[in-house]
């Protein structure tokens, strides 16, 4: 929203993604360069279309660019990577639906288009920005502000306007969908009756983790059998990944680096202290690219610079010095004496519904009271105030200036003469304040060139050619190991590395060594890649495919199921035909445990286990009937059923229909989209480009 006020402001152009939110971060780079020799390659496919490089490197270049033109600011590498996704998302969701749109008839009128613009039926996103000063939309305002985004950024225009009608396309196909959905009496009274009948049971439960796995062996024929029966499992499907180690070659400013920068910024001095406009100086010249005034405060900078600055008459320079990994110049731009006043309060708050007109009275009675005799202003403080940041030390506020406070609380304290005790009215409440004491604090305003300080090209030319010394030398794992351990070097695995990861845990801008991975073969070693301010030389351990794991891989995890399957059936051998909960109890060394007035649609049997499963067959027993032994995720158990109470059977269910049906429709629109996505089969190989 920011980004609005912005454009207000400059009365330039709105950054508009419509969603039923204002998407702003319309950020990216261009893509010069890296797209030569692949434009009529395919990034993926979506509902059976394919998606090129051209044009997906042509619809996110056109976002960098119109909002560099529009905003003038550069891209960071993780809004670029925001707008790339963004940019997917959007191709991907037009070829999955669109056609599902234009199939159910919808299309957007000219009429239409710009009602939800500047008519009566305004988007949301647009409502809050452009009001006049009734608070109500200004139309013609926005009909404006359109128009200039119309003929001063006609490619912004154009991607704005698709956004608009596509959402508008989408947002009616969802409302189409959610029409259409119901929910039956059926489905109505399963819902009451889950909300509705009660059970009271006792139990014996024997869970798996109170015996040690190690007294169940499993063998390779039992793990396989398990591997062939569930590898398959959809919770078991494996995404593809890649397993990499890598060295890190930091590239750090040496001491000839520090004394050239030293160097270059004080070559800066003196034409700081005469030039002619200070703010066009430091944009020019300082890296954050900012001017600005900001009061110095002693110890600021090391103790003969700080010294320096704080005796310095208005237009000294002082520095260069290095402060942190800043080498600085600073300029004393102004001497300014700032009034500050010292003050104690009595709080009376007319928040929380407290009314005024009884509030008032209060005050000026405790300011009768204060005013004839002060002494008892900490007492009435203790007693009475409602502002408990101040309550500790007797109301007391200490030297604070015109900007801190609220304007009636300024006037208060600055407007009246030390010793005055008046009273004020602020959105807090009535504030009896007495002036202790008035100031002038001098401050010393300074503006700053800053540089950071960065190795040279000189120094990344050396480190790259040590990078590139090892990574020829040592090419494979165990060689890259034992080198980077006798060179002090570490060496960092990366597990299972999603393909379509951005991100690598200990590296900047990894998106070469990333790209690097995507692609190597099993056991190569990379030349150096740059990440950041650091080279980095990698090696590929591992491939996992998607899809089915191999037995290798879900070892672990199958051991672990297949003990709990031998566990289960050992208890089980153990409680069967048992309906004496209490001696099975004795016997199996467990407590038996009471489950009162349990609802059906409660999942977690007491103990705190979620069991789905066994709760459903729970409540399948009649009164009086003790269960078999039923196996749960976390337990073996055996139930006896005290007192099963179904749900009225003339229950009303108009509210159960309302609520699931609510339910329902707010899943709709992403579910729908969810459905066609997997239906279409979505292809994405970006990580193969970028």
């Amino acid at each position: 929203m920011a980004v609005i006020g912005k454009i207000r402001e400059r009365s330039g152009l709105l950054v508009g993604i419509i969603g039923g939110a204002l998407l702003l971060f319309i950020l990216g780079e261009l893509l010069s360069g890296r797209g030569k020799g692949r434009q009529d390659q395919v990034l993926g496919e979506a509902g059976g279309e394919e998606i090129s490089v051209a044009e997906y490197e042509r619809r996110v270049s056109d976002e960098v660019e119109s909002y560099r033109n529009d905003f003038n600011q550069p891209a960071s590498p993780q809004l670029t990577e925001q707008v790339r996704n963004t940019v997917w998302n959007e191709m991907v969701k037009s070829r999955v639906m669109m056609n599902q749109v234009q199939d159910a008839g919808f299309t957007i009128t000219k009429p239409e288009y710009d009602d939800i613009r500047f008519g009566d039926n305004i988007l949301p996103e647009f409502k809050g920005q452009f009001q006049g000063p009734d608070g109500q939309v200004d139309r013609e305002k926005l009909r404006g502000y359109f128009d200039r985004v119309q003929l001063n950024a006609p490619v912004y225009h154009e991607i704005q306007s698709r956004r608009i009608q596509e959402n508008r396309l989408y947002a009616k196909y969802s409302i189409l969908v959610k029409k259409s959905l119901f929910v039956n009496s059926a489905q109505a009274r399963d819902e009451f009756n889950g909300k509705n009948t009660r059970a009271t049971f006792n139990f014996v439960a024997k869970r798996y983790d109170a015996e040690p796995d190690s007294l169940y062996a499993v063998s390779d024929q039992d793990l396989r059998r398990y591997y062939d029966q569930h590898k398959n499992d959809p919770k078991y499907k494996q995404k593809a990944s890649r397993t990499f180690e890598y060295v890190l070659f930091p590239v750090v400013a040496t001491g000839p680096d520090r004394e050239a920068i030293m160097k270059e910024v004080g070559g800066l001095k003196e034409p700081f202290e005469t030039a002619a406009d200070d703010s066009t100086f430091v944009v020019a010249n300082a890296a954050s690219r900012t001017y600005s005034k900001v009061p110095y405060t002693e110890g600021t900078a090391d103790a003969m610079n700080d010294s320096l600055i704080i005796h310095a008459s208005v237009g000294t320079v002082i520095g260069p010095f290095t402060e942190g990994e800043q080498v600085k110049l600073v300029k004393v731009k102004e001497l300014a004496d700032i009034p500050e006043a010292r003050v104690r309060h009595i709080l009376l708050s007319t928040q929380k519904g407290r009314d005024e007109a009884q509030v008032k009275p209060r005050a000026d009675s405790l300011l009768a009271v204060v005013k004839k005799d002060r002494s008892k202003f900490a007492d009435m403080v203790t007693k009475f105030s409602d502002d408990p940041g101040s309550v500790s030390n007797g109301g007391v506020y200490e030297w604070f200036d015109k900007k801190q406070m609220v304007p009636e609380f300024t006037a208060a304290s600055f407007d009246q003469k030390v010793g005055a005790i008046t009273i004020c009215k602020t959105d807090f409440g009535f504030h009896i304040v007495e002036v202790l004491g008035q100031r002038n604090r001098s401050e010393r305003r300074v503006i700053t060139v800053d540089r950071p300080v960065k190795p040279s090209p000189a120094t990344f030319k050396e480190v790259y050619k040590r990078a590139n010394d090892f990574s020829l030398r040592y090419k494979n794992r165990d060689a890259m190991k034992a080198a980077a351990d006798s060179l002090g070097l570490q060496m960092t695995e990366v597990k299972d590395f999603s393909v379509d990861s951005k991100f690598v845990q200990g590296l900047q801008q990894p998106a070469s060594v990333i790209s690097w991975v995507n692609r190597a073969e099993v056991g190569k070693v990379s030349d150096p890649k740059d990440a950041g301010e650091n080279y980095v030389v990698s090696v590929l351990n591992a491939v996992k495919a998607e899809g089915a794991p191999d037995i290798e891989d879900v070892r672990e995890p199958f051991t672990k199921e297949v003990v709990k399957q031998k566990k289960a059936e050992a208890f089980t051998a153990k409680m069967q035909g048992k309906t004496d909960l209490n001696a099975l109890a004795t016997e199996m060394n467990v407590s038996v445990q009471t489950a009162t007035d349990m609802l059906y649609n409660a999942f977690n049997i007491p103990g705190g286990t979620s069991e789905y499963e066994v709760v459903g067959q729970i409540f399948a027993l009649q009164n009086g009937q003790t269960s078999v032994p039923l196996k749960g995720d976390q337990a073996m158990y055996v139930v006896s059923m005290t007192t099963k109470t179904d749900a009225p059977a003339d229950g009303d269910i108009s509210g159960d229909r309302s609520s699931l049906l609510s339910r329902v429709q707010s899943r709709a629109e992403n579910g729908v989209f969810n459905a066609l996505k997997e239906a279409s089969g979505v292809v994405d190989h970006r990580y193969m480009f970028y």
